[in-house]
């Protein structure tokens, strides 16, 4: 197997980055994605497959919920990344100080975002040290448009330290990944 090549086709391909947030009765925790795809070609049936870390806070809330919302960040919102994405819910309320609506599924909704996504699971695929939701997406909204940050981008607009604090957050997940696999 190739590494490198098969590392460089996949590198064509660019995901934008949202924050899924969950609820479950008052907790609530939200978290960096990028594997959110459509799942549809049927505009009447809006569905979206979704990858979430097996081992997150926020994944707990989800499977005890079943709903979540996809929060779309701008590419002036890369400061959500580090907040989002650089440490776990279970050390510290991610919402503590953020302004946040609750959506029609009682997940938190961030100002200022490009749209989003209200949705409740339909099926779970075991991906290893991901879970995959299909999810129907029972709400949705367009807040501005604008372009989305997508994750190559984050290379480019984030600051030196905090490249090399995702970079070494991602290396520490390799050796997880492959124990699940």
């Amino acid at each position: 197997m190739d590494l490198a090549s098969i590392g460089a086709v996949l590198g064509k391909l660019d995901s934008e980055v949202f924050v899924l947030t969950a609820a479950d009765g008052d907790r609530r925790n939200g978290q960096i994605v990028a594997w959110v795809m459509p799942a549809t070609i049927v505009p009447q049936v809006p569905r979206v497959l979704v990858g979430v870390g097996r081992m997150t806070y926020t994944r707990e809330l989800l499977e005890a919920s079943r709903k979540f919302a996809l929060n779309l960040l701008g590419v002036d919102q890369w400061r959500w990344v580090p907040h989002f994405g650089f440490r776990s819910g279970r050390d510290v309320d991610k919402f503590s100080g953020v302004s946040f609506e609750r959506g029609r599924t009682g997940s938190p909704l961030l100002p200022g975002i490009v749209g989003y996504l209200e949705c409740q699971v339909r099926s779970v695929l075991d991906g290893g040290g991901h879970l995959f939701y299909l999810a129907d997406v029972l709400e949705g909204k367009l807040v501005a448009d604008r372009d989305p940050l997508r994750l190559h981008q984050l290379f480019e607009v984030l600051p030196p330290e905090d490249v090399a604090t995702m970079q070494q957050l991602l290396e520490q997940e390799i050796p997880r990944h492959l124990a699940l696999l």
